[in-house]
This record gives structure tokens, sequence and C-alpha cells, in this order.
């Protein structure tokens, strides 16, 4: 029997499996979870996508560093070059 729609998202029946060091890690995990009144799945996707997103913020920063480093070598030497022809 379908339950009825009530404008919920449709919930995924697809599962990963993780291994945790030590069941307090997962004790822990559930508490968290459970102030928040997050499931312990919806606790984990959660604390995981803000992880990456932090992540790709750092490196967006230092993307943006190595871009623009690269920019200025690239106008110095066209400075050196343009100067060079430029000259005598």
């Amino acid at each position: 029997m379908l339950k009825p729609n009530r404008g919920k998202t449709e919930t995924i029946n697809d599962a990963i499996y993780i291994y945790s060091p030590s069941l307090g890690m997962i004790e822990n995990w559930k508490r968290r979870a459970e102030k928040t009144c997050a499931s312990i799945s919806k606790f984990v996707v959660e604390r995981v996508e803000d992880s990456i997103r932090r992540e790709e913020g750092e490196e967006g920063h230092l993307k943006a560093l190595e871009n623009r480093y690269v920019e200025s070598k690239r106008l110095r030497l066209a400075e050196v070059h343009f100067n060079g022809n430029t000259k005598g």
C-alpha cells in the first residue's frame, strides 16, 4: 500500500555503510543527532556536506591565490618582453 504524498521529498532507498573506529563515536553522533532533532542519517549527511563545502571554499581561496600568482608572473614576463622590444 502506498502512502499518500504529503508534499515531502521521496526517500531515496540507496544506502552506504560506514565503519566507525569506535562504538563511542557512533553513540556521540546519535546523541548529537537527537539534540538537533535529526535522524542519524540526516545528521551524518549534513556534516559531510558541510565539510565538503568548507574544503571547497579553502580550495577556492588557494586556487584564487595561485591564479593571481600565475597572472602576475605572466604580466611581468609580458612587461619584460615589451620593454625589451621597445628599447634601441
